[in-house]
């Protein structure tokens, strides 16, 4: 039962809301994963190695990434190599493996580009103020769970070292990037910035 100005249990209620999301994106994510073949693991390794430069990384970074142990993620890869979608190289030192999408992989990352386009589209929707505060909001809850231990770590604007929140007066660009040295407009908050430094604490 809820006030009448609608706090009691809100905190609850944003959590279920956020788990029926999360079982409603599993769901499409697993439907999109099957119609080429594949676990939602490897559909999210593909993509992730598809949003890489050159599309490498190691499988270690991947698992972190994906929340999920290193052997988990090492399975996933070699089941992604048998299926001719990933090739392992090694590095200059030749001491690491790094990964790249073959050509075949490109191609199924592509395919699979739009497999959260049901969520995107119910998202334009939404004004694009009220997308941006939204934004922020999770990347701040992420931030919580990463702190306590919940989730991994990611590469969020509001978990880096060179995040400056609220630095300026114009609510539609409060924040600063330390390291670009340029303020940072919410609706320019990364999800998975490649120069990111962890904040300390």
């Amino acid at each position: 039962m809820t006030g009448l100005d609608g706090t009691a249990d809100l905190d609850r209620r944003l959590a279920d809301a956020l788990e029926r999301l999360g079982n409603g994106l599993r769901s499409l994510a697993q439907r999109t994963a099957r119609g080429h073949g594949l676990s939602p693991l490897q559909q999210q390794a593909v993509l992730a190695l598809a949003r890489q430069p050159q599309g490498r990384r190691e499988v270690a970074a991947l698992a972190k990434e994906s929340d999920v142990t290193t052997p988990t993620m090492v399975d996933a890869i070699a089941a992604l190599e048998r299926k001719g979608l990933v090739s392992r190289a090694p590095t200059s030192d030749g001491r690491r493996r790094v990964l790249s999408l073959t050509g075949a992989g490109d191609a199924i990352a592509r395919a699979l580009s739009t497999w959260d386009d049901p969520l995107t589209t119910a998202l334009a929707g939404v004004p694009v103020a009220e997308r941006a505060a939204t934004l922020q909001t999770v990347l701040d809850v992420i931030g919580g769970l990463q702190r306590s231990g919940v989730l991994g770590a990611m590469r969020t604007c509001t978990t880096c070292r060179f995040f400056g929140r609220d630095e300026h007066p114009d609510p539609a660009v409060p924040h600063h990037c330390h390291l670009l040295r340029t303020p940072i407009p919410r609706t320019a908050l990364r999800t998975d910035c490649p120069e990111h430094e962890p904040a300390a604490g």
